[in-house]
């Protein structure tokens, strides 16, 4: 509900902001809404933080309190992490679509495609914190990697796209903000590789490993 609270209560403040910029931001393919706009940018910017603070330690936490390993004796090992990721991105999915619902009033409208590019968006950072859990046993490191990464990935992502530098131009395919700065709608679904990406890595290493 927070979170909700949160998303809700920004939105609206950032569609005040946007709705003067909105031309510019049609340009980006950031969407014909006020509130959708805010919304999209407050995912674009945020989400990563708020992700990783929820997630980092989703697979090593339980690891550690050995409750794993009761779980593993009712499951497979490839389900715990399966389930893991299904059940932290529907809780974002959730989170989003009681928001968008929430500014429905407002925008006079619900926005099916920002909802469908805010769960892609969201998934890429479920798969990576879900990763970082898995690859990493100490949630506190996971906790401290997952904010620096929550930090630098956004600055760094939204740099790239507009530099000329062959590194940064590099490091932009692999980010989300590459794809999301198309006004092709289908670059945005590509994201999806990425998270299918992550958590086929976790799947292997979890198999793996000692519990």
């Amino acid at each position: 509900m927070i979170i909700i609270g949160v998303i809700f209560g920004v939105t609206l403040g950032a569609a005040k902001l946007v709705s003067s910029f909105q031309s510019q931001l049609q340009e980006f393919g950031l969407g014909d809404s006020a509130y959708a706009t805010g919304l999209l940018i407050l995912i674009l910017i945020a989400s990563p933080l708020f992700v990783s603070t929820l997630t980092h330690s989703t697979i090593n936490e339980e690891v550690k309190s050995r409750t794993i390993r009761f779980i593993a004796t009712k499951t497979s090992r490839e389900n715990i992490v399966f389930g893991k990721f299904l059940g932290n991105l529907f809780f974002w999915i959730v989170c989003l679509f009681i928001a968008l619902l929430l500014i429905t009033p407002f925008s006079k409208a619900f926005h099916v495609s920002e909802l469908m590019e805010g769960i892609v968006f969201v998934s890429y950072f479920v798969g990576l914190s879900l990763l970082l859990s898995t690859l990493i046993p100490k949630p506190g490191v996971t906790g401290f990697l997952g904010m620096a990464i929550a930090v630098i990935v956004p600055i760094v992502g939204l740099w790239s796209i507009a530099s000329e530098n062959i590194f940064l131009k590099i490091y932009s395919y692999i980010t989300p903000y590459y794809f999301f700065s198309h006004d092709n709608d289908l670059y945005i679904y590509i994201v999806l590789i990425y998270p299918i990406i992550f958590l086929v890595i976790s799947l292997i290493t979890i198999r793996k490993r000692d519990l």
